[in-house]
C-alpha cells in the first residue's frame, strides 16, 4: 500500500480508494450518529449543571441550549446516518463540526464573564475531542475541521470578546496540545483503517475464491453422484447404503468395439466412445434414469433410484431402444458396424457410496448380477430381459420367449427378448 502524502493518504487504485471511502463513510455515519446523540445529551446535562450551580448562567443560556442546540444536534443524529452512502460525507461532518463549535462559541458569548474566563476554552476542547473521537474523520478532513474550530475560537477572542492575555495564551496552548494529540491519533487511525481495509479485501477475495472452489467441488460431486446422495456426503455422512425393493438395472455392451479399437487411431477411438456415451448420458437424464458407471465400452444405468418410480422397467426399456437408435446413427461414421448387446433385470438392490477416495455411486445384489448376465448372454441388437422385468413391463413391449437357458453363475432361467411394439 502506497500513500501519496501524510496529509491525504490514498490508494493508487482509484476503484479501491472509492471502495475504502464508501466503507469508511458507512462506519463514520454510524459513529457520528452516536457522537451527535452524545453531544445532545452533553448539552442537556450542561444546562442542568448550570441550573444547579450557576443560576445566572442557566438563566442566560437555557433558551439557546434547549430551544436551538438540543433540537439541531438531535436532528443531526437522525439525519447523518441517512447520508452513509454519500461520497462527500466527510465534508458534511466537517460542516456539522464547525456548526457545533459555533453553537459552543455562542454559548460562551451568552455566558457570564466568570464562566467565560474559567471554562470557555473547555467548550472548545470538548469540540476538539469530539472531532477526533466521535466523527471518524480522515486525516485531511480532521485537519480542516480542527483548524476551523481553533480559528473560530481565536477570531472570537480577537474580535468578539477578548480575554486577558494570560488566560487567552493558556487556553490556546491547551487547545493546541489537545489538537496535536488528536491529529496524531487520527493519522495513525487512518493508517490502521487502510491496512485493515486491505486485509478485509484479501480475506474477502480468499473467501470468494474458496466459495468458487467449493462450488466447483460440489458441482463435480453432483456430476458423480445423485444430488440427494451428494448432499448427504456434504453434510458429513460417510457410509451411505439404501435398500430399494423394486428397481430395474440395464447393462449395455458395444459388440465389435474391441476389434474396431485395433484398427482406429486411439484419439479417434476415444472421441467416438465419448460421443456415444455422451448421447447415452443425455438420454438417461431425459428419461429420469441414474447413470451408475461405465467400464470400457460397457454402460450401466438404473431406474427407480435414488427416488422410487413405478415405471422403472419401462424407463429402462425406452433407454435401451434409444441407445440402439443412437448407435445406428453413429454407424454411418465408422468402418465397422457396431451393435449393442443389452440386458435388463428388475428387483431389489442396495445402492450407496463406500470408501474415502474417488467416490462412486454403485449397486449391489442379485438383480445387478442378473442384469449383467442378461447382457453377457444376450443377443447383439436385442434387449434381453428377465421374467420379472417382463412382468413389470406388461404391455409396453413385444416379447420373444427364449425358454430356459443356462445363465453363468445363476443356472437355468427363463428369459425374453423385448422389442418395440
Amino acid at each position: 500500500m502506497k500513500f501519496r502524502s501524510y496529509l491525504y493518504p490514498s490508494f493508487d487504485d482509484r476503484t479501491l480508494e472509492h471502495r475504502f471511502i464508501h466503507d469508511n463513510n458507512e462506519k463514520a455515519a454510524r459513529q457520528a450518529r452516536w457522537g451527535f446523540a452524545f453531544g445532545t445529551f452533553g448539552y442537556a446535562v450542561l444546562g442542568v449543571i448550570a441550573y444547579l450551580i450557576q443560576p445566572e448562567m442557566f438563566e442566560r443560556t437555557w433558551r439557546f441550549i434547549y430551544g436551538f442546540i438540543f433540537p439541531t444536534h438531535l436532528m443531526a443524529a437522525i439525519v447523518i446516518p441517512m447520508l452513509r452512502r454519500f461520497f462527500y460525507l466527510q465534508w458534511v461532518l466537517v460542516s456539522a463540526n464547525v456548526f457545533s463549535n459555533t453553537c459552543a462559541i455562542l454559548l460562551m458569548h451568552l455566558s457570564p464573564d466568570e464562566f467565560y474566563i474559567k471554562y470557555g476554552y473547555g467548550l472548545v476542547i470538548c469540540i476538539i475531542i469530539y472531532t477526533f473521537a466521535m466523527l471518524r474523520l480522515r486525516t485531511f478532513f480532521a485537519v480542516i475541521a480542527s483548524t476551523l474550530v481553533i480559528g473560530q475560537y481565536i477570531a472570537y477572542l480577537v474580535f468578539g470578546r477578548p480575554l486577558p492575555l494570560n488566560d487567552a495564551v493558556f487556553g490556546i496552548a491547551i487547545i493546541a496540545f489537545v489538537n496535536t494529540a488528536g491529529l496524531v491519533s487520527v493519522f495513525f487511525f487512518e493508517q490502521n483503517a487502510r491496512i485493515e481495509f486491505m486485509q478485509s479485501r484479501t480475506i474477502e477475495e480468499q473467501s470468494r475464491q474458496l466459495g468458487e472452489e467449493k462450488k466447483k467441488s460440489e458441482a463435480l460431486l453432483l456430476n458423480m453422484l445423485p444430488e440427494t446422495v451428494a448432499n448427504r456426503l456434504l453434510s458429513g455422512e460417510r457410509t451411505i447404503a439404501d435398500y430399494f425393493d423394486n428397481v430395474s438395472v440395464l447393462f449395455a455392451d458395444i459388440e465389435g468395439f474391441t476389434s474396431l479399437s485395433r484398427r482406429m487411431n486411439p484419439h479417434e477411438l476415444v472421441a467416438l466412445l465419448n460421443r456415444i456415451f455422451s448421447l447415452f448420458d443425455a438420454l438417461a437424464q431425459a428419461l429420469g434414469l441414474e447413470k451408475i458407471k461405465t467400464i470400457g465400452d460397457a454402460y450401466m444405468v438404473g431406474a427407480g433410484l435414488p427416488h422410487a418410480v413405478d415405471n422403472h422397467a419401462e424407463r429402462c426399456f425406452n433407454m435401451a431402444l434409444g441407445m440402439m437408435r443412437i448407435l445406428e446413427e453413429e454407424n454411418a461414421a465408422v468402418p465397422e458396424k457396431l451393435r449393442l448387446r443389452i440386458g435388463i433385470a428388475s428387483g431389489p438392490v442396495v445402492a450407496g457410496v463406500i470408501g474415502q477416495n474417488k467416490f462412486i455411486y454403485d449397486l449391489w445384489g442379485d438383480t445387478v448380477n442378473t442384469a449383467s448376465r442378461m447382457e453377457s448372454s444376450g443377443v447383439a441388437g436385442e434387449i434381453h430381459i428377465t421374467g420379472s422385468t417382463r412382468e413389470a413391463l406388461g404391455d409396453a413391449a413385444e416379447y420373444v420367449d427364449r425358454g430356459e437357458i443356462e445363465i453363468k453363475g445363476i443356472g437355468k432361467m427363463r428369459t425374453y427378448l423385448a422389442r418395440a411394439i
